[in-house]
């Protein structure tokens, strides 16, 4: 299945028409090749551990919105998470935009979507990049102008 069916799919569980869903994710397309970014393969950064001050139950949710940061790189990925001491384990796990973007939309937990790219971090060691906003995407599905 190609990915792009996997983030429709998931957009239509959500109520959102396959024709949203294939808008969505070529308007986030065309906003990451404006700024020369591709997203063949991003790579995430999982800990297994919880965020610091998050509850240690792992059906509780967190207290606030989670960004979902992905690389274009394993290297930029891992490098990032042993410079801020992320986790003692570093594992990547592999994405395609579309799996991002249906994460985004099944999990209301996760506010956002960060694909870095190659400039400065922003003053709290963000990787500067094109931020997806949950909401935005939302109303994108829901047919709202982005």
């Amino acid at each position: 299945m190609p990915d792009s069916l996997l983030f429709i799919a998931a957009a239509r569980r959500h109520g959102y028409s396959d024709a949203a869903a294939e808008a969505a994710l070529a308007a986030t397309r065309a906003r990451l090749a404006e700024r020369g970014l591709t997203a063949r393969r991003l790579y995430c950064f999982r800990s297994g551990e919880p965020a610091a001050g998050e509850a240690d139950a792992p059906d509780a949710a967190p207290t606030r919105p989670r960004l979902l940061l992905a690389f274009q790189s394993a290297d930029d990925a891992l490098g990032f998470a042993q410079r801020r001491g992320l986790g003692t384990a570093p594992r990547l796990v592999t994405l395609s935009l579309a799996q991002a973007l249906a994460t985004l939309v099944q999990r209301p937990h996760i506010g956002a979507l960060l694909v870095a790219d190659d400039g400065p971090p922003d003053q709290r060691g963000l990787p500067s990049g094109l931020r997806v906003e949950r909401a935005a995407l939302i109303e994108l599905l829901a047919g709202a102008a982005p």
